[in-house]
C-alpha cells in the first residue's frame, strides 16, 4: 500500500508532530509505504516562500502532482493550512479538484465560533470544503467533531481518536523541579501555543485564589500564524499582575524541555473556550498528570474515556482555583494520576495506526460503511 501523506511537517505545529508520530507508526506495518509531502501555509512560511492566493495555488498544483503517484492520499487538514475560512480564500476545494486518487481527510479543526454573521460565513465555507467524489472518508479525533461535520452535511465520517504518546525516559517530578530550581513549589502548567481560544487570561484571575507556593507556568509561545496580538496582550497583563512573581512564561519549547516542564508539573490546566481536540493534553496524560479543564464537549469526551480530567465551567477563575486546590491533596491527585497512566496504556499509537491501516484498506476495497463510526 502506497500512501501520500499531505501534511504540515517539521514546523512549530501540533499537527506536524501528530503526523510525524503517525507516519512512524504506519511504517511499522508490512507492505505500507508512506510518502510524506510537506505542504500548507506554515510549511511554506517556514521556507520563506511568498504566501498568497495566487502563489499557493501554484504550490498546491505541485503537491497534487506529487501525491497522484500513490494508491491513496491522506490529507491532514486545518483551515489555516489552506488559507483560512474567508469566503473563496480556502484552497482545499481547489486542491481536491486536482486529485483523482482515493482520498482520506483528517479534520483537526472545525470552527463554528464568532458573531452570528461570522458563524454564518464559517458554516457556509466549511459546508463545501470537502465536497469531492474522491474524498472517500473524513476522519475526526472526537465524536463531537464528527457530529459537527454531520451537521454540516457530511456523512462519511470516522472517529479515530488521538493516541497518548509513548515517552522516552523522563525525570521524576522531584528531579525535574530540582533541575528547574522549583523544589517545594506547587506547579500548575498550561501547555501549548498561547492563543485566544485557550482562554489563558482567566488563569491570571485564578492565581489570586491560590496559595503563594503555587507557580503558574505558561509552557509555550505565540502561534506563528496568529495575528491577534493575544500573546503580547497576555504578557502585558502578567507584567501588571500583583502575582507576577508566581507566573512564568517559557516561550516555545523544544521537545526535551516540554517533557522537563510537564514532569515538574503537579497539575495541568486547560481553560479552553473552544476546541475540536487537543494533542497537548494527551502529552500531559502521557506524563500521568491530572488536568483541570473547561467543561466543553470534546473535553467531557476525554474525561469520560480517561478519568484523568476535572471539569469546571468555562471562564470561571474561582472554579479553576478550587479544582486546583483540591488536587493539592496527595490522595486526590494520585487517583487522577493513576487513571491517566491506565488510559495511556490503553490509548497507544500502535492501535490507532492499525485503525488507519484498516480504513485505508476499506477505502481501496470500496468497503466503507455509510455512517459515523466510533
Amino acid at each position: 500500500m502506497d500512501i501520500a501523506m499531505v501534511t504540515s511537517w517539521k514546523v512549530k505545529c501540533g499537527i506536524a508532530r501528530y503526523s510525524e508520530e503517525l507516519v512512524s507508526a504506519l511504517k511499522q506495518f508490512r507492505d505500507c509505504q508512506v510518502k510524506v509531502i510537506p505542504a500548507g501555509v506554515p510549511v511554506w512560511s517556514e521556507e520563506k516562500r511568498t504566501i498568497g492566493w495566487l502563489m499557493e495555488r501554484k504550490y498546491w498544483r505541485k503537491v497534487a502532482k506529487e501525491a497522484e503517484g500513490n494508491e491513496i492520499i491522506h490529507i491532514q487538514f486545518a483551515p489555516h493550512f489552506f488559507g483560512g475560512l474567508k469566503p473563496f480564500r480556502n484552497l482545499m476545494p481547489f486542491f481536491l479538484r486536482l486529485l483523482s486518487k482515493p482520498t482520506v481527510v483528517t479534520v483537526h479543526e472545525i470552527d463554528l465560533t464568532g458573531s452570528p454573521l461570522m458563524r454564518f460565513v464559517k458554516i457556509w465555507v466549511q459546508k463545501v470544503l470537502f465536497r469531492s467524489e474522491n474524498v472517500k472518508q473524513i476522519i475526526t479525533l472526537t465524536s463531537f467533531a464528527a457530529n459537527q461535520l454531520k451537521q454540516l452535511g457530511y456523512e462519511m465520517v470516522t472517529v479515530i481518536p488521538i493516541w497518548v504518546p509513548k515517552l522516552e525516559q523522563v525525570l521524576s517530578g522531584k528531579e525535574a523541579k530540582e533541575n528547574l530550581n522549583l523544589s517545594g513549589k506547587f506547579i500548575v502548567t498550561a501547555f501549548g501555543f498561547i492563543v485566544a481560544r485557550r482562554g489563558y487570561e482567566i488563569l491570571l484571575d485564578a492565581i489570586k485564589f491560590l496559595p503563594e507556593d503555587t507557580i503558574l507556568v505558561f509552557a509555550g509561545g505565540p502561534h506563528p500564524l496568529d495575528r491577534t496580538g493575544y500573546y503580547s496582550k497576555l504578557l502585558a497583563r502578567i507584567a501588571e499582575s500583583p502575582r507576577r512573581n508566581q507566573i512564568h512564561v517559557t516561550g516555545y519549547l523544544p521537545e526535551d524541555e516540554v517533557d522537563l516542564w510537564l514532569s515538574a508539573s503537579d497539575v495541568i490546566v486547560a481553560p479552553f473556550r473552544h476546541l475540536s481536540g487537543s494533542a497537548s493534553l494527551m502529552r500531559a496524560i502521557a506524563h500521568g498528570k491530572p488536568i483541570v479543564a473547561s467543561n466543553l464537549p470534546p473535553l467531557k469526551e476525554l474525561a469520560d474515556l480517561s478519568g484523568a480530567l476535572v471539569l469546571v465551567p468555562v471562564d470561571e477563575p474561582l472554579a479553576f482555583a478550587e479544582a486546583i486546590k483540591s488536587l493539592k491533596k496527595p490522595t486526590e491527585r494520585l487517583r487522577y494520576e493513576q487513571a491517566a497512566k491506565e488510559f495511556a496504556n490503553r490509548q497507544n499509537i500502535q492501535s490507532i495506526a492499525e485503525k488507519h491501516i484498516n480504513l485505508y484498506n476499506a477505502v481501496l476495497q470500496n468497503k466503507l460503511p455509510y455512517s459515523v463510526l466510533s
